[in-house]
């Protein structure tokens, strides 16, 4: 039985939602909003694709049908996280960015669905004068859907950075890499895992919430 008291929130939604990939099936609990960013997000930031060009998105509905011009082996593990990237591209931060000034950009992470449900995590993409910035259940594909968003407006991702309401964990340091966004930034802690990817692989990243940073900020 399903009972509410004082003021209950709103429910965030999750939904299940099919990826076809050439013409595989696979299957992704999601916010079901920004699908072909998503997608997209996805492909780049797991290192199945690496660019735009070799990726079609079609959507029909709340079923996603992808083609990968690229070697679709270890998609599946890909998908389920089980497969690490052996090789991730060395970044390099070519900016010099204010500590202070990167504590501002949290305030983007401040959105109405969180305010009323409690139940999203929030991603934005920093380039520039520009943001794009997505939410979902799930902090993995509010990352992936703020890169897709990003990339289908243009944004060269290495002049970028990232803002994240949730942990920064290893997996969310390699789709930085994945994509070649140099800079991590989130409101949340950051994991021992990740402070190692980020010293061997050259991401910078600023944890409000442990007060670290990796790498070089005025």
């Amino acid at each position: 039985m399903l009972k509410e008291f004082d003021k209950p929130l709103e429910i965030a939604i999750e939904k299940e939602v099919e990826f076809v990939i050439n013409g595989k099936v696979y299957k992704k609990l999601c916010t079901p909003t920004m699908l072909r960013e998503l997608a997209v997000g996805f492909l780049i930031s797991e290192g199945i694709a690496n660019s735009l060009e070799e990726i079609r998105v079609d959507l029909h509905g709340e079923k996603i049908v992808i083609e990968v011009s690229k070697n679709s082996r270890g998609i599946a593990e890909r998908f389920f996280g089980f497969l690490e990237n052996k090789n991730p591209p060395k970044i390099e931060l070519r900016k010099r960015y204010k500590i202070e000034e990167l504590k501002r950009s949290l305030s983007l992470l401040d959105i109405e669905e969180y305010k009323k449900t409690r139940g999203y995590h929030v991603a934005v993409v920093m380039a520039k004068e520009r943001f794009y910035r997505a939410y979902d259940v799930g902090r993995h594909n509010a990352v992936d859907k703020a890169i897709g968003l990003a990339l289908l407006n243009g944004t060269d991702l290495k002049d970028s950075f990232l803002v994240l309401s949730g942990r920064i964990s290893r997996e969310i340091v390699e789709k930085c890499a994945n994509a070649r966004i140099p800079l991590v930034v989130s409101k949340a802690a950051i994991l021992s895992s990740a402070i190692e990817f980020c010293l061997q692989f050259g991401v910078s990243a600023i944890s409000f919430a442990t007060n670290i940073a990796i790498g070089e900020f005025e």
